[in-house]
């Protein structure tokens, strides 16, 4: 038996294996959602990052998508989707905020932000990753960006606005919105941000940008499905639209759109991730 043919035997489990390894997968992504769900309130300390990060690494985007989509299909996970999705929303909410806290009250906030804070590398390569795409895609240059759902800690936005795009931030949540805005005067006062709170679906200037940024919480299915709608009918014809997703079992933690969700749009580059990024990308364009 030659190498490549001993490493499929030995990788291989049979289906009822399979399906039961799956099932075990599952329980534990429940019994650890169940304990999260039981805290008291959830704030930041080191032993709620602990349960989190526990968490986190059940729905590694290492698993197969085979091994993915049976424990999707598990009946607990079916019913818990909708809560954990929910949690980790409201998770990520207050992990920005006290983030974002952290950043104003230090004498040295650079370093907090670049040094301490645990996601900076990560989304440094990824917006990297997106703007190299979409530069490579676009027929000129791009000026003018909307980052919808900036959220109190805007790294994207900031990463954006660094690599010299104009960029706008546009939230629902006013507070985090402001506090947004203060992180980034703190960290870089000389980047060209703007800052708007509002509804995507009630903003009529949408026209002006090249590209619009969709973050991977703003908002469930549904609402994404509507915001693309409206997107569609607003963008600029030949503008792009960049949109974070889930792929595997990062679909429990961020609301997941497909390629055929985009329908309208000319579909021009979808990015699947692994390992420690915890969104896929898709990169659309409406027709010129």
């Amino acid at each position: 038996m030659d190498a490549q043919n001993d490493m499929i035997y030995h990788n291989f489990q049979p289906p009822d294996e399979f399906r039961m390894t799956a099932s075990a997968h599952a329980e534990k992504i429940i019994s650890q959602y169940q304990q999260i769900k039981a805290m008291s309130e959830i704030s930041i300390s080191d032993d709620t990052m602990v349960q989190f990060h526990s968490f986190l690494n059940l729905l590694s985007n290492d698993h197969s998508s085979e091994f993915s989509d049976t424990v999707l299909q598990h009946p607990s996970i079916q019913d818990a989707k909708p809560g954990i999705q929910m949690l980790f929303s409201h998770a990520s909410s207050i992990y920005e905020r006290y983030w974002a806290q952290r950043i104003l009250q230090s004498d040295s906030p650079l370093s907090v932000f670049e040094d301490d804070y645990p996601y900076y590398a990560h989304y440094k390569r990824a917006t990297s990753l997106e703007i190299n795409a979409v530069q490579a895609l676009a027929p000129s240059a791009i000026g003018k960006i909307l980052m919808v759902g900036s959220g109190a800690l805007p790294v994207t936005s900031l990463a954006l606005a660094k690599n010299g795009f104009a960029t706008d931030n546009l939230d629902i949540h006013q507070a985090d919105l402001e506090l947004g805005a203060k992180v980034s005067q703190k960290l870089y006062p000389d980047l060209r941000m703007n800052f708007i709170h509002g509804d995507i679906v009630n903003q009529t200037d949408l026209a002006e940008y090249d590209v619009i940024w969709l973050a991977a919480l703003a908002g469930d299915e549904a609402l994404k499905t509507k915001i693309i709608d409206y997107l569609y009918r607003s963008m600029a014809p030949g503008s792009f639209l960049v949109l974070r997703t889930a792929y595997n079992l990062r679909k429990l933690l961020y609301p997941s759109i497909g390629e055929s969700d985009l329908k309208q749009f000319s579909m021009k580059l979808k990015i699947q991730t692994y390992a420690d990024n915890f969104h896929s990308i898709l990169i659309a364009q409406k027709a010129p």
